[in-house]
């Protein structure tokens, strides 16, 4: 009997692997997986080429400014040069493009103050970008779900409605053994495919085989258990294939699409981050306020933080360039506050959006595919607090020749501390790994239970 069990399991395996719904479907997810490595490449690519000339731009620009202000003090010409800074991406980006695609990847920022120059572009809220670039983590995890909706909706259904349900039910030593080896079958094929794609995926995007490789799989491999359970627990049910199809597609629209919108605006509303514009706006008031005030209050306050200043003089009558570059960090000073808040708030959203996420292993694995590839919105909050400090470090380079009055020419223009940029970070994923494993045990004793009230208890009763 184990023996025919066995050959019987092994013919459905072939009828089941050779047929249309797997061919059809491993065909497409390796088409979008195809362009899902051409994009990422290509973007990637893009931001590299960029950040690789960004020297040389600088150096050249630089001379420019020097040339042109020749005769001019560097009080004068340090208004005009711009210092280029970067945000590499890590060699996952091109597997998870997560926010560098809206965010920007290199700033050019002036000695005037910052905090203006930060906020170009929105910081955007995590869940708004959840379904974005059609990326390798796009295809893992939104098109994944669909095939394997469609190699199990009708798992037994189908027999079922075509009668032959009944004949195996008479036939069959153990009910429970051939649902088990009809999912097995199922599951396999799944994983197989999963592998495959990965290991495409790590070659094509040239992955290094080191621990964020391996994490990528961590986060993928029970997610795409997460949604054979899903489909596993529809079945169990015991309704008709078209019942299960239409469920299971309810089901992945929800979680895909609707849930993250409906987050999204729940984000927004409990944590509104109105600091950026909020920042800008303070920081141009205090500056732009301090062209009808007396100087002497804009230079206590850069004396608070610059004391070894104090000894050049300043005129209070007319305009100098060290009073100047006082008034723009004094700009800044009035907004600091506002600019603490709106990271506070970035912060927030994060931790927020990962909340949410541990009611949806869509969001989480997502939001963990992008901690491994240092594309989230926490990757582009260090970057901006990097070029923060290196706008500091220019400026204090600088400050010692405007107050001195030295001449453009004798100073060396490209001395100041070299932009270091935010190397790879590894973010804890304990917390994504151990909520997507919650939720499939979970499943997995829900479908158990129901395919024993559905499937085995009732052929027990009927042999009974």
């Amino acid at each position: 009997m184990m023996i025919t069990s066995r050959k019987v399991l092994m013919l459905e395996a072939k009828n089941f692997v050779l047929g249309r719904t797997v061919l059809t479907g491993t065909a497409f997810l390796l088409i979008f997986a195809a362009y899902g490595f051409f994009y990422g490449n290509h973007l990637i690519g893009q931001h590299q080429k960029t950040i690789h000339k960004i020297p040389q731009v600088q150096k050249e620009h630089l001379q420019e400014i020097v040339e042109h202000g020749s005769k001019a003090t560097v009080g004068t010409t340090a208004y005009y040069p711009f210092f280029y800074t970067s945000n590499p991406p890590a060699p996952w980006a091109r597997f998870a493009i997560g926010q560098r695609d809206v965010n920007p990847y290199t700033l050019k920022v002036k000695m005037l103050a910052i905090e203006g120059q930060l906020y170009d572009s929105e910081l955007n809220n995590p869940l708004t970008l959840l379904v974005g670039n059609l990326d390798t983590s796009f295809i893992f995890i939104f098109l994944f779900p669909l095939l394997i909706i469609a190699l199990l909706y009708n798992v037994i259904s189908d027999e079922v409605e075509s009668g032959v349900w009944k004949f195996v039910r008479t036939t069959t030593g153990s009910i429970g053994q051939t649902i088990a080896g009809k999912l097995l079958i199922r599951y396999t094929v799944v994983i197989l495919i999963t592998l495959a794609i990965f290991a495409l995926s790590v070659i094509a995007l040239q992955l290094p085989l080191t621990g964020p490789t391996f994490q990528l799989m961590l986060i993928l491999l029970p997610y795409v258990l997460f949604w054979l359970l899903v489909g596993t627990l529809v079945v169990g049910m015991g309704k008709s294939s078209a019942f299960n199809a239409t469920t299971l597609v309810c089901v992945w629209i929800f979680l895909a699409i609707l849930f993250p919108g409906i987050a999204n605006i729940a984000v927004n509303i409990a944590v509104p981050v109105p600091e950026a514009a909020e920042t800008a706006l303070r920081q141009r008031e205090g500056y732009h306020k301090k062209w009808d005030l007396p100087k002497g209050p804009t230079m206590e306050k850069f004396y608070a933080v610059y004391p070894q200043y104090r000894k050049y003089p300043i005129a209070k009558d007319k305009y100098s360039p060290g009073w100047y570059y006082a008034m723009q960090f004094s700009g800044d000073l009035e907004s600091a506050h506002s600019a603490v808040k709106l990271f506070e708030k970035l912060h927030q959203r994060q931790l927020f959006s990962e909340t949410i996420g541990v009611f949806n292993p869509v969001i989480t694995a997502q939001q963990a595919l992008n901690k491994i590839a240092n594309t989230d919105l926490a990757s582009q909050v260090r970057y901006l607090e990097s070029v923060r400090t290196h706008h500091r470090q220019i400026r204090e380079y600088f400050y010692p020749f405007i107050f001195e009055n030295v001449p453009t020419s004798n100073i060396d223009w490209a001395g100041y501390p070299a932009y270091k940029p935010v190397g790879y970070v590894a973010e804890p994923l304990a917390s994504s790994v151990a909520s997507i494993a919650v939720w499939n045990i979970l499943l997995a004793a829900c479908a158990l239970f129901l395919f024993k009230i559905n499937f085995i208890q009732s052929k027990d009763l009927q042999n009974a």
